[in-house]
């Protein structure tokens, strides 16, 4: 990187379908980023599998991306920002939010089949929760900030929409965030990031859960 935080090598073009492959996410395992690429870029759709790992290892080693495990399954971080680069890397149309779903449907099956199983464990529970408990003090927050008061029916309506969006997959989710709660787009980007979608789908469930007794 240089000073200004450019990339010494932008990417080509090919390596920018493939930053643009990860969508809104900031963490995504290969085989939807594969599945996405074919879908989103057309012209290169032809792409083997074997050629499109070449690439992933060159963008690795240029640190536009760095490989991580995800619930056991091979993953990619994007390093990269659109203004780190100075193009958009983000779907700017309905059309490419279709080609992104679509890659993520054909990828999903084989990601189910391969990927570990999650463990149910008194700390995962604690821990979720505790996250359940920060996802609602946030969106509270901030609808206080927008209207300047705190409808728990909304509460428990907006958490259950979240949990709902995000078990169908992440695009559906922060289209969700992006156009009803816009203000805890950051925290939820966080923590799935950090954490991973089945993390924050617990985390939601819990949150939806811990204030059903308001939904009306």
């Amino acid at each position: 990187m240089s000073e200004r935080g450019m990339p010494e090598t932008p990417p080509n073009e090919v390596e920018l379908d493939i930053i643009r492959s990860f969508g809104w996410s900031l963490v995504e395992v290969e085989e939807t980023l594969y599945e996405r690429f074919l879908h989103l870029s057309s012209i290169r759709s032809l792409v083997p599998r074997d050629e499109f790992q070449t690439h992933l290892r060159e963008m690795e080693a240029k640190g536009f991306i760095s490989p991580i495990r995800l619930h056991g399954v091979k993953a990619y971080k994007r390093l990269l920002a659109d203004k780190t680069i100075g193009k958009s890397i983000y779907p700017n149309v309905p059309l490419d939010e279709i080609r992104l779903a679509v890659g993520s449907m054909r990828a999903k099956p084989r990601i189910e089949k391969s990927k570990e199983p999650t463990k149910v464990t008194k700390d995962l529970l604690s821990m979720s929760e505790s996250v359940a408990k920060a996802i609602q003090a946030t969106l509270e927050n901030w609808m206080l900030r927008e209207t300047g008061r705190i409808s728990k029916g909304a509460v428990y309506e907006h958490m259950r929409n979240m949990h709902h969006a995000l078990s169908k997959s992440e695009e559906d989710l922060f289209e969700y965030i992006r156009t009803q709660t816009p203000g805890i787009l950051i925290e939820v980007g966080q923590i799935l990031r950090s954490r991973g979608p089945e993390f924050l789908l617990l985390s939601l469930r819990l949150a939806e859960t811990n204030v059903r007794k308001y939904g009306y």
